[in-house]
C-alpha cells in the first residue's frame, strides 16, 4: 500500500472530483444519445420534480382551466419563476400545448349538471309568463288596473337585477349547488305568497311576491355557468340551447296556464285560496320543489379552478379592459331582443282578450304555439351553428334583418275577418319571436368572447342586467301598445338593431385573450 505522504494527500481530492465529473459527463452524453435515437424517451424523474429541476407544490388540473392559459399571471403557481410572457401578461411554467388548448376550447361540463342548468331557464321562463293570461284579471280583482298588471309582470326582472349582485357575492362564498338550493327555496316562497294574495286581498302583495320570484330566479346563473365551464368552440351551440329553453319556457307557461284554468273550472273550484288566478302560484311552488330534489341528487359543482373569484391571484391584469364599443353593441342587442320577446307575449294576450273577445285559454294557447315554434327553431339553430355558422356577428346581423322584414306583417291592415287576422299576424309574430330569440343567443355568446377571460364574469353580469331591463321594459310597453302602434314600434326597433350591428361589425371581434 502507498504511504500517505503530503503529496498524495494534496492531490487525492482533485482526482476524486475529476472522476466524478467524468462519470456525470458520460451519463449526460449517454442520455442525450438515447433521446436522439428514441425521441419519446425521457430519463426517470421524481414525481414532484419540474422540468427546471424545481419541486412543484401540486399537480395542475386535469381539465384545462383559464388559469393554465396565462391570463395575466393568474394561474402562476407559487415557487415558479415568471420567465415567459403570455397574451395577458407573465405566466409561470411552460406554454400550453396545442392539445391542451384544443381540449380547453371544447371542454364540456358533466351532462347531468348541464341538463339541470338548461332546465333552470325553462322553469324560469314558465314562472315568468304563466301568470300573463290571468295577470289582468287578478290585478283588477284586487283593485289594480291594466298598468298595475304590467308592473306586476315587470317586477320579476326588477328583482332579478338585484339578484345579479347577490349571485356575484354568493359565488365567492358558496358553491353553485348550494346557491341553486337557496334560489329554489326562495322561489317556492315567492310563489306561495303570490297564491295567497287573493286571501290577503292586498294588491301590493302581488308586486312583492313577483319581486321575490325575480330575486331568487337568478337569470344570470345559467349564462355564468356556461361561460365558465363550456369551451370557446362549443359555447355558441350551448348558448343557443339555453336561449331555446328560455323560449320554450315562454311557450309552456301560457299552455300550463290554459290547462290549469281548464282544470279549475272543470272541477268547479273557486275560492280565495284556489282559483284560476292563484293556481299558477301553487303549481310553480310544486314544480320548483321537484327541481330542488333533482339538484340535490344529480348536480355536480364545477372545479374551483374554473371560478375566478375563488382562484388565488385571480384579479384582472392591468392591461385587460372592456372593449367599450363592442360590448355596448352586444348589450344593446341583448336588451332589445329581451324587450321584443316580452312585448309580444303581453301584447298577444291583450289583443286576444280585448280585441278578439277570446278567453284566457284561447289567448294562452296562441301564445304557447308561437313560443313553441320559436323555441324549436332555436334548438335546431344550436345544431346548425356547430356545423355551419362560425361567425356570431353574421348570425346577429342576419336575425336583425329578417326580424325587420317580418315586422311588415304586424301592421294593422284592418282585415275584417278575425281568422285571417290571426293567420297574418301569427306568421309575422312567429318569425319575429324566432329572430329575437336567435339574436339574443348570438349576442349572449358573443359578449363572452369579446372580453379577456379575467373580465368574463363582469361582462356576464352586465349582460344579464341589460336582458332584465329589456324584460321589464317590454312588459310595460306591451301593455301600452295598440294595434296601430305595435307594428311600427317593432319595425323601428329591428331597424336600429340592424344598423347598430352593421356599424359595430368591425369592433365585435373575439378577444385574443378570450377563453
Amino acid at each position: 500500500l502507498a504511504q500517505a505522504t503530503p503529496f498524495n494527500i494534496a492531490f487525492a481530492a482533485p482526482r476524486r472530483r475529476a472522476a466524478a465529473m467524468a462519470t456525470i459527463t458520460a451519463t449526460v452524453i449517454g442520455s442525450a444519445a438515447d433521446h436522439t435515437r428514441h425521441p419519446g424517451f425521457e430519463p426517470p424523474r421524481s414525481p414532484t420534480a419540474s422540468p427546471g429541476g424545481r419541486t412543484l407544490a401540486s399537480q395542475g388540473p386535469a381539465w384545462p382551466t383559464p388559469s393554465t392559459h396565462g391570463n395575466g399571471g393568474a394561474g402562476a403557481r407559487s415557487g415558479d419563476a415568471v420567465s415567459e410572457s403570455s397574451s395577458g401578461g407573465a405566466s409561470g411554467g411552460a406554454a400550453p400545448t396545442p392539445e391542451l388548448t384544443d381540449q380547453a376550447s371544447t371542454r364540456m361540463p358533466p351532462a347531468a349538471s348541464l341538463a339541470l342548468m338548461l332546465l333552470y331557464p325553462l322553469l324560469q321562463g314558465i314562472n315568468l309568463v304563466v301568470v300573463i293570461p290571468t295577470a289582468d284579471d287578478y290585478a283588477h280583482r284586487l283593485g289594480g288596473d291594466q298598468m298595475f298588471a304590467g308592473l306586476m309582470i315587470s317586477s320579476v326582472p326588477v328583482g332579478a337585477m338585484i339578484g345579479i349582485t347577490m349571485c356575484a357575492w354568493s359565488l365567492r362564498r358558496i358553491t353553485f349547488k348550494s346557491l341553486m338550493t337557496v334560489l329554489a327555496v326562495g322561489t317556492i316562497l315567492g310563489n306561495v305568497l303570490y297564491a295567497l294574495a287573493g286571501l290577503m286581498n292586498f294588491s301590493y302583495t302581488l308586486l312583492i311576491a313577483r319581486f321575490l320570484i325575480g330575486l331568487f330566479n337568478l337569470f344570470s346563473l345559467t349564462s355564468k355557468y356556461i361561460g365558465l365551464t363550456v369551451g370557446l368552440k362549443r359555447r355558441s351551440e350551448v348558448v343557443l340551447y339555453y336561449s331555446a329553453m328560455s323560449t320554450l319556457g315562454c311557450a309552456v307557461g301560457p299552455a300550463l296556464a290554459a290547462l290549469l284554468d281548464f282544470f279549475i273550472k272543470s272541477v268547479r273550484i273557486h275560492n280565495l285560496v284556489l282559483d284560476s288566478d292563484t293556481v299558477p302560484g301553487w303549481c310553480m311552488a310544486f314544480v320548483f320543489s321537484l327541481f330542488l330534489v333533482l339538484v340535490a341528487l344529480l348536480f355536480e359543482d364545477p372545479p374551483a379552478e374554473l371560478i375566478p373569484s375563488r382562484t388565488v391571484g385571480s384579479a384582472a391584469p392591468s392591461g385587460d379592459r372592456l372593449p367599450v364599443v363592442a360590448v355596448c353593441a352586444a348589450f344593446w342587442h341583448l336588451c332589445v331582443s329581451s324587450a321584443v320577446l316580452t312585448t309580444v307575449e303581453v301584447y298577444v294576450v291583450s289583443l286576444g282578450q280585448q280585441h278578439w273577445g277570446w278567453s284566457i285559454s284561447q289567448s294562452a294557447w296562441l301564445l304557447a304555439g308561437l313560443m313553441l315554434v320559436s323555441g324549436m327553431v332555436n334548438m335546431g339553430m344550436g345544431v346548425l351553428t356547430r356545423r355551419f355558422i362560425q361567425d356570431d356577428r353574421m348570425g346577429l346581423l342576419g336575425s336583425s334583418l329578417l326580424g325587420w322584414v317580418a315586422c311588415a306583417l304586424l301592421f294593422d291592415f284592418r282585415i275584417p275577418s278575425v281568422g285571417l287576422q290571426v293567420v297574418v299576424l301569427g306568421i309575422g309574430l312567429m318569425v319575429v319571436l324566432t329572430m329575437a330569440a336567435t339574436g339574443r343567443a348570438f349576442a349572449l355568446a358573443l359578449q363572452s368572447k369579446l372580453v379577456p377571460t379575467s373580465l368574463k364574469g363582469k361582462a356576464n353580469n352586465w349582460s344579464v342586467v341589460f336582458m332584465t331591463l329589456g324584460r321589464g321594459a317590454g312588459a310595460v310597453v306591451g301593455a301600452l301598445l295598440g294595434t296601430a302602434s305595435f307594428g311600427p314600434v317593432l319595425l323601428a326597433t329591428f331597424a336600429v338593431s340592424a344598423l347598430v350591428c352593421a356599424l359595430s361589425h368591425g369592433r365585435m371581434r373575439p378577444s385574443e385573450k378570450a377563453d
